[in-house]
């Protein structure tokens, strides 16, 4: 039983194991396809899909908040005549 390092985490496991215990990172390619599916199952890939749609979702929704609040402080100056 040889040691290798985690590419995903860096910590130090086994060959033998099927999966880092510590990240969950697919090491072994039981399925027998091309690699593509450990990548899918790897928690980086999908923290940072969900991070980039995040993003995209409420950015739009940030700027619509900003803008009504310069809308109202603008108003509130107008209409109160200071």
């Amino acid at each position: 039983m040889a040691l290798v390092t985690c590419p995903e985490c860096g910590h130090t496991i086994s060959t033998q194991a099927a999966a880092c215990p510590s990240c969950g990172y697919v090491l072994r390619n039981t399925a027998g396809d091309d690699g593509v599916r450990g990548a899918l199952q790897s928690p980086k890939v999908w923290s940072t899909a969900l991070l980039a749609l995040g993003a995209w979702l409420v950015t739009p929704w940030i700027a619509r908040l900003i803008v009504a609040i310069a809308v109202c402080v603008l108003a509130y100056f107008m209409f109160t005549g200071k």
